[in-house]
């Protein structure tokens, strides 16, 4: 399929989800298959959007890249970027649950103690 004249934004990798400065919750997604597919729409013709939240891979030369780290600043990529789409393929691996509140500076450990994090989705 020829996407001459197409834009398609893709999404890749994981959101974090800070906990404070230091800290925060995520998961192990690469990013590859966002990756390649973004590689394959830029094969075939496509103007290519990235949204990747932070991988260890270098995108594909020749696409844009829109640097994300958490699912909220993923929505707001989104809400920017895919009206300007044709076609839209989502393959990030977005947090299901965010801290309720974020710390601005680093939590210290208490000596033997737990932590509780609340967590919104």
């Amino acid at each position: 399929m020829n996407l001459k004249g197409k834009t398609v934004l893709v999404t890749a990798g994981p959101t974090r989800e800070r906990i404070d400065p230091v800290r925060y919750l995520s998961n192990f997604s690469s990013g590859k298959m966002g990756y390649a597919i973004a590689e394959r729409a830029l094969l075939r013709g496509a103007r290519v959007l990235l949204v990747t939240g932070p991988v260890a891979i270098a995108p594909p030369d020749g696409v844009q890249v829109i640097a994300i780290e958490s699912a909220l600043d993923l929505l707001d990529a989104m809400q920017a970027h895919a009206p300007q789409a044709d076609i839209v393929i989502q393959a990030a691996a977005v947090a299901d649950y965010r801290p309720a509140q974020v710390s601005g500076q680093k939590i210290k450990k208490k000596d033997g103690g737990a932590m509780t994090i609340e967590l919104v989705e």
